[in-house]
Formats: C-alpha cells, sequence, structure tokens
C-alpha cells in the first residue's frame, strides 16, 4: 500500500471514530452542568414560543414519564395540539434552583405563561433530569400540566 493510501486510511479511520464518538456520545460538554440545564430550559422557553415541535421534543427523553401519568408520546401530542393554535404563548421563566448529582438532577422553575397577550398565570413546574448521551434530557416533570387548559 502506498504512502497516500496509508494517510487516506488514517484520515477515513479518524473521521469514522469522531462520527461514531458524536453519534453515540453526543457533543462535548460545554460549560457546567448547571449551565447547561439552563441553556436546555431556555431552548425549551424559545422552542414553545416558537411553537416548534421538534424543539421542545428533542430535550424530553424517551422514558419520560410523570405522576399524572404521561408519557413521552402523550407530551409530544400536547405539544402539538399546542403549536397548531395560532395564538402564541409568550413565556418568562426565572430557574432559582438546579442541583446536579452525578447523571441526574431536578430543578425548579417559576413560570408566567400568557396565551396571546392575555392575562399572565403563574405556575411552578419542578423536574427530574437525566443525562443521556452526554445531553441533559427531561425524564419528569410537574406543574406544567394545567396549561393545556389555555388550548382545550
Amino acid at each position: 500500500m502506498g504512502r497516500r493510501a496509508v494517510i487516506a486510511a488514517v484520515v477515513i479511520a479518524i473521521i469514522g471514530g469522531a462520527v461514531y464518538y458524536f453519534a453515540f456520545y453526543g457533543p462535548p460538554r460545554q460549560g457546567s452542568d448547571r449551565e447547561q440545564i439552563l441553556r436546555m430550559i431556555v431552548d425549551v422557553e424559545r422552542a414553545v414560543e416558537q411553537s416548534r415541535v421538534s424543539g421542545v421534543m428533542e430535550h424530553i427523553s424517551q422514558d419520560y414519564n410523570d405522576s399524572h401519568g404521561l408519557t413521552r408520546l402523550m407530551v409530544q401530542r400536547l405539544v402539538t395540539a399546542g403549536a397548531r393554535d395560532r395564538r402564541g404563548v409568550n413565556l418568562s421563566v426565572q430557574v432559582p434552583d438546579v442541583e446536579v448529582t452525578g447523571d441526574e438532577a431536578t430543578f425548579a422553575a417559576e413560570v408566567d405563561y400568557s396565551v396571546s397577550g392575555g392575562e399572565m398565570i403563574h405556575m411552578t413546574v419542578t423536574g427530574r433530569l437525566a443525562r443521556e448521551k452526554g445531553r441533559w434530557k427531561v425524564i419528569s416533570a410537574e406543574g406544567w400540566q394545567g396549561a393545556e387548559a389555555a388550548y382545550y
């Protein structure tokens, strides 16, 4: 095998290894766990305001299950129904509490929301997170379930 072929094989192996690593373990962590969690919450807030179902669901674990018996599929249906409503949602989220223990975390958020610029409604949302393939995902959340009443 010629020198060029060896170099090409090495480059292909390195690229293949990087693709494999990022596909299975996710991008390298950026910032502390707390910062990553806060960014995830901001991403979900923006996705809700922009009616982007995929933007919300990318942060919901396949193993999602809450005390109301909701699963990931049920949450997806609720998010989709909300996204179809043309009235629009405005959110204001404050996250005073994030606790991380290894690959699990909890958060508490104070959320004010309005639909179509109407009256602001307050709710306290608590959640449990798990690190999955290098990214934080919501595995359970409480306190948000009453918000879907705005759409029904």
